[in-house]
């Protein structure tokens, strides 16, 4: 590992194979040239970081002998603009991970530079300021296996049709994309969408209708009917096993009957049977990284040196709330969590760092309904790892994790943060 080596301007030739050499990194180094022996003897190599090589401007050869290479990380290396006009990979290669974020990328570069690998499975093209002509020229239809597509910070208005021929794309991240005016054509697996600081995106009806998979959206704009993405996210798989999280700046859902701090639910009978779960709507998002949801069991615990204050009073009844962030907890998430009882019939339900809040129950779907999931509900032994839903690969990436579990309470802490560990080794 030679990261940080900022006086290292060349990287010796290297002369002999170094079969044992597996991981790479170079990461924020002073190197100028990638040399083409390391292609040439460095053939196990799995892991090559050339993340902020200030000073890098060309790579000699190409990686076709890396037969072993799965992640390649080149982001801020803008200096980079000499590579093989014949593309660093070949077609067959096992490459997964490919992150690139160069603001200096010629236009039309983006595809013919590299010739995506058909292997990969996560992409990171953010900050390389691609248009519109620069994201169609992609043959995005080759990507079959792509599951994480980072397009942020870009320049682009529309996405590209063939985007929704990616069958296992499971995030989307548009954030910063100051020009995109509309959201079409993401293909139906998607679970994440990230579009927050798309200043000149409208949103009518958002196209949710046939993405069941869809349980993370964070959006920013003041043309976006926040109501409706509720109630089309609330049509989908999450809702039996999972959770959901909506994140909303400039858009808001407007409700009434919220109160403050703290929140008392009344559960009618046979709620457990009748309802999926829990809404949770907050009116002020004023947490920096992470806001804890506590469910506390009400009933009998007035004697107790904890006991709560119960209230079913809420302040200012006439006002209308506007709703910055919605959450969704469904009970087959609790069913096996020490908390989880059908004869629970008081709650309280608090946010911290948060102003007001209001909590409802959501009907459950009739057996009519369509439900494609394939999942028994209340049978998954971890909802965290569910593979549709995308949260479980990356440990730092978790939008909802359950940290303290009790007969009669259970702490859930909701992640407000933008993933920006997807790229990193796994």
């Amino acid at each position: 590992m030679l990261s940080l080596c900022r006086n290292l301007r060349k990287f010796p030739e290297i002369q002999t194979s170094m079969d044992n050499l597996v991981k790479l990194s170079l990461r924020g180094s002073g190197i100028e040239i990638v040399p083409s022996s390391i292609g040439q003897y460095c053939k196990n190599v799995v892991s090559l970081d050339l993340r902020s090589c200030r000073y890098l401007h060309s790579i000699e050869g190409n990686f076709h002998l890396l037969k072993h290479l799965q992640m390649l990380y080149l982001d801020g290396c803008d200096q980079l603009k000499n590579m093989p006009t014949e593309g660093l990979f070949n077609a067959e290669c096992y490459l997964n991970v490919l992150s690139l974020s160069l603001n200096n990328l010629q236009p039309g570069a983006v595809n013919g530079f590299l010739g995506f690998p058909r292997s990969l499975r996560r992409l990171n093209l953010g900050g390389c300021n691609l248009v519109d002509e620069d994201i169609s020229s992609v043959f995005w239809e080759e990507l079959s296996n792509l599951q994480v597509l980072d397009l942020s910070k870009n320049a682009f208005s529309r996405l590209p049709s063939s985007l929704s021929q990616l069958p296992h794309l499971k995030v989307i991240d548009l954030f910063g994309c100051y020009n995109l005016v509309e959201l079409t054509d993401l293909p139906s697996s998607i679970s994440v969408l990230i579009a927050c600081g798309c200043t000149s995106l409208k949103i009518g009806d958002f196209p949710t209708n046939h993405h069941k998979w869809l349980w993370k959206v964070t959006l920013s704009t003041s043309n976006c009917n926040g109501e409706r993405v509720l109630q089309s996210m609330l049509q989908g798989n999450a809702i039996e096993d999972y959770f959901i999280s909506i994140l909303f700046e400039e858009c808001y859902v407007p409700i009434r009957g919220f109160a403050l701090g703290t929140f008392t639910l009344q559960l009618p009978w046979n709620w457990y049977n009748e309802f999926s779960g829990f809404l949770v709507y907050v009116d002020k998002v004023n947490w920096l990284g992470d806001g804890l949801i506590v469910i506390k069991d009400v009933l009998g615990r007035e004697n107790e040196d904890d006991a709560l204050e119960v209230s079913n009073k809420t302040e200012h009844e006439e006002e209308t709330m506007r709703a910055e962030a919605i959450c969704y907890i469904s009970f087959g998430s609790l069913r096996n969590t020490s908390w989880w009882n059908s004869t629970h019939t008081t709650l309280s339900l608090s946010f911290r760092s948060c102003v007001k809040l209001k909590v409802e129950l959501v009907p459950r779907r009739s057996q009519g309904d369509d439900d494609s999931t394939g999942i028994e509900i209340g049978r998954a032994k971890d909802v965290t790892y569910l593979p549709n839903f995308w949260d479980g690969e990356f440990l730092n990436e978790r939008s909802f994790e359950i940290i303290n579990d009790s007969k009669s309470s259970i702490e859930i802490r909701w992640a407000n943060s933008i993933g920006r560990h997807l790229f990193d080794d796994i």
